[in-house]
């Protein structure tokens, strides 16, 4: 069995509200915004479900976790932003209440407003389908271990629902916007900036029960944590909030496979563990998923770490239950 952890559908008509909120945005991160508008209208892979449907029976998927990177975290209009909020959660939680046994839903969180992301948890996340949130590096150009946003992750970690931190707007946006470097190396830079944010000022120290999936293998945190660690070790900052090295916080997190790249596959492996790697494809913004699991195999791992990382990791951190055999 196959439970891709990294996937997202988008609905035309959260689409249509990207575009009445960036369209005329010329800030880059409106011109990157428009973008990404330009390529959920224009590829049938984002928003036709028949098409996803097909693509998992292709590549031998069984289940998919939804989520909508959100844009919607940018929007400093309160209206505007629960609006895409809703509009954004609507579409994945429907597609995995009509397919439960092919779906499952994270919920998009207008955490800029911390009220209206916890209204947001009351109105979907007691449904069988929802299994966690989704959070992006910044809100509305707040850090996320800003104080304010101190009470939501309080009650995610009392919900047991684990949040996938993804990226949608890189600091230094402005110099990213030509050759596509926003997606290809900013994104890396965003997750890795707001996880080792999250460590040093002490989020994980004070919600032990707080689980986080760190995507793209882990930006590019993995290379830097000999630097991170350095950094406890050299700057009080960096120490004063927490009781153990930094490294101890990010065994904790979970990572998914999108990388393409054996040798950093192995090194994830190596340095987190079996337990904590899971499939994922990141589809429907990539279509190389034949070279994905190729990668994979290369690994030559035995039959119980293959397991693990195509389904029963996925399965123990969602709370997804496994058929018998699977």
């Amino acid at each position: 069995m196959r439970i891709d952890v990294h996937a997202h559908l988008f609905s035309p008509a959260y689409v249509q509200g990207l575009q009445r909120v960036f369209g005329d945005d010329g800030s880059p991160a409106g011109q990157d915004a428009q973008r990404m508008i330009h390529w959920m209208s224009t590829d049938p892979r984002m928003t036709v479900l028949e098409r996803r449907l097909e693509e998992l029976d292709r590549w031998g998927i069984d289940m998919q976790v939804l989520s909508v990177p959100f844009h919607g975290a940018l929007v400093r209009d309160r209206a505007a932003a629960l609006d895409l909020a809703q509009t954004a959660n609507d579409v994945v939680v429907e597609v995995a209440q009509r397919y439960p046994d092919r779906f499952r839903a994270l919920l998009a969180m207008p955490l800029q407003f911390p009220d209206l992301a916890v209204r947001e948890l009351d109105r979907l996340a007691s449904r069988p389908e929802v299994v966690g949130v989704i959070v992006v590096g910044s809100a509305a150009g707040r850090q996320l271990n800003d104080p304010a946003f101190e009470p939501f992750f309080t009650e995610l970690e009392r919900r047991g629902m684990p949040f996938l931190l993804h990226p949608i707007s890189p600091p230094g946006l402005d110099c990213m916007l030509e050759l596509n470097l926003a997606n290809l190396v900013g994104f890396m830079f965003e997750t890795t900036l707001a996880a080792t944010r999250l460590v040093y000022a002490g989020v994980f120290e004070r919600h032990p029960g707080l689980r986080m999936l760190f995507p793209h293998l882990g930006g590019a945190a993995p290379y830097l944590l000999g630097r991170i660690q350095w950094g406890y070790e050299r700057f009080p900052p960096c120490s004063e909030n927490i009781s153990q090295p930094p490294e101890a916080y990010f065994k904790r997190f979970y990572y998914d496979t999108v990388c393409r790249n054996v040798p950093a596959l192995r090194m994830a492996l190596s340095m987190f563990g079996v337990q904590h790697v899971l499939f994922g494809t990141d589809i429907p913004f990539r279509e190389d998923i034949d070279l994905q699991l190729s990668d994979l195999e290369d690994l030559g791992l035995d039959e119980v770490s293959r397991h693990a990382i195509a389904a029963g990791n996925a399965a123990q951190l969602f709370g997804i239950p496994l058929a018998s055999g699977t």
